[in-house]
């Protein structure tokens, strides 16, 4: 089912999405490691740190100084140490510590049960939270007025029958305090951080969103070929690249509508043309019985056959631009082709009075298409005979080089100006802008040539100069050749 045009998003709230989500996200997070893991974290914090001051300790035991050492880390760490030295049991044990901490307000009871449980463990230590209610340690001054929670760490160390424990703690401050404050901050945070989004969706909607929109309102007008470039979008390298590109594109469309409007008005010059011939003719000849002659009937033969060749050569360059034309290719002499070709242009040496000469060099091997490589070479002369201009002069030149043969078809009539050499392959294309019923072809025949040369991924171009004629040109591989020299001049034929 297709999503109906309402149902998109615009970019300014596609942005907004994604800046509450994100703005969204990172509360979450906060809120989950401020609130929520705050005092699991603090606890695995605090645990750690009393594990790392009984190992710290145990390395200490057998210096000479370790009470003044147990002291000063007491200090630094915020811990109550206690250490002694037993056999079996608490009798007779040597204390190291600062009394007056919550350990030693625990009975001997107390503390034989968290030996007996490091005793038990794999790795002889063992981990409490504990719950103390108020109590006074007697003979200290130490005085316990509220209950609190702590850690205790017992470690019992066992060597060669001689033992030592070491017990460590640690209050566990209550955070309901800092929790609750966290949480009021986290909502004053989440008010400015809304503010802030809200404020960002604004900026970028007016630098990013907005003139993107103006593109899409002028890109609109593309259809109809019409772009105007707004200045106010170009603030953005993309958006001026998107501007260049949506403005080549309207000329692209101007040029493909201009190019439509020529297609259609001189395909329906030349089919006009030779219907109003054979139209005219026949007309003619039912209403006058003397008029049936054979010279007007070859007018109505000839006309048949260009309207033919037309439809033709617009079929061939559709199915050619369309990828629809298979070649049949082979190897054939090309030079053989083209001396067999030339033969055609006779009549107009005989007729006209043109001078057609031809420089073959000799067998030239080639593997092509040869019935697509005999329309090339016609519509080349076809095209040197319609614009050869009042010379009527041609020459066709076949040169053997560097493992190719190069075909040239040159005529010296008004020549094509340097600017508008690349527009002649293009179909109708002419350089006076203005459509002219050739003497023979469709007018079609150099985009024909574009379009199978490029199928046979032959070299092809165009030398002009104005006033000077033109020579086009085409060059394939040679797969076998035999110097030869042959040449001949159809003009001289008798």
């Amino acid at each position: 089912m297709k999503k109906s045009r309402n149902s998109k998003v615009s970019l300014k709230w596609k942005i907004g999405r994604l800046l509450i989500g994100f703005c969204a996200l990172v509360l979450i997070v906060v809120f989950v490691f401020q609130i929520v893991l705050l005092e699991p974290m603090y606890e695995a914090n605090k645990v750690n740190q009393i594990r790392s001051v009984a190992d710290s300790v145990e390395e200490a035991l057998t210096t000479s100084n370790i009470g003044n050492f147990i002291n000063s880390m007491q200090n630094q760490s915020d811990t109550c140490i206690m250490a002694y030295t037993s056999s079996d049991s608490t009798e007779g044990e040597t204390e190291i510590g600062q009394k007056g901490c919550i350990l030693y307000s625990l009975s001997d009871q107390q503390r034989d049960v968290y030996v007996a449980a490091a005793n038990k463990s794999k790795n002889g230590t063992y981990l409490a939270k504990v719950s103390f209610e108020p109590v006074s340690v007697s003979g200290h001054n130490t005085i316990q007025e509220d209950t609190f929670d702590a850690i205790i760490y017992t470690k019992v160390i066992n060597n060669n029958g001689s033992g030592a424990v070491i017990m460590v703690s640690g209050t566990i401050t209550p955070i309901n305090a800092t929790t609750s404050t966290l949480k009021w901050q986290l909502l004053y945070i989440a008010i400015f951080m809304v503010a802030a989004v809200l404020i960002l969706i604004l900026i970028l909607y007016k630098q990013i969103a907005k003139p993107l929109t103006a593109i899409t309102a002028a890109a609109r007008q593309l259809p109809m070929g019409k772009y105007e470039v707004n200045p106010n979008t170009n603030q953005y390298e993309e958006a001026q690249e998107l501007n260049n590109t949506l403005s080549e594109a309207a000329k692209d469309i101007k040029k493909a509508d201009k190019a439509k409007r020529d297609l259609i008005s001189n395909v329906s010059h030349d089919l006009r043309t030779p219907l109003t011939m054979i139209s005219g003719y026949g007309e003619m000849m039912m209403d006058l019985p003397e008029e049936k002659t054979d010279e007007n009937i070859q007018v109505i033969v000839d006309e048949s056959k260009r309207l033919n060749s037309l439809v033709n050569d617009l079929l061939d360059l559709s199915r050619l631009q369309d990828n629809r034309i298979v070649l049949h290719p082979e190897v054939f002499d090309i030079s053989e082709l083209i001396i067999d070709q030339l033969k055609k242009y006779e009549v107009y040496r005989l007729k006209e009075g043109y001078t057609i000469e031809s420089c073959i060099q000799g067998e030239a091997m080639v593997k092509a298409d040869p019935k697509r490589m005999e329309q090339v070479f016609n519509n080349f002369m076809t095209n040197a005979v319609n614009y050869g201009g009042a010379a009527k002069h041609i020459i066709v030149r076949e040169k053997i080089e560097n493992g190719s043969v190069k075909i040239e078809i040159q005529d010296f009539g008004e020549g094509i100006a340097k600017e508008d050499l690349k527009n002649v392959w293009e179909r109708y294309y002419k350089v006076d802008k203005e459509h002219v019923r050739v003497s023979n072809g469709s007018g079609i025949g150099l985009a024909i040539v574009k379009e199978v040369l490029e199928l046979h991924h032959a070299e092809y171009g165009v030398a002009s100069e104005l006033g000077k004629g033109s020579t086009f040109w085409f060059e394939l591989p040679i797969v076998l050749t035999q110097p030869g020299n042959t040449s001949e001049n159809i003009s001289n034929k008798n």
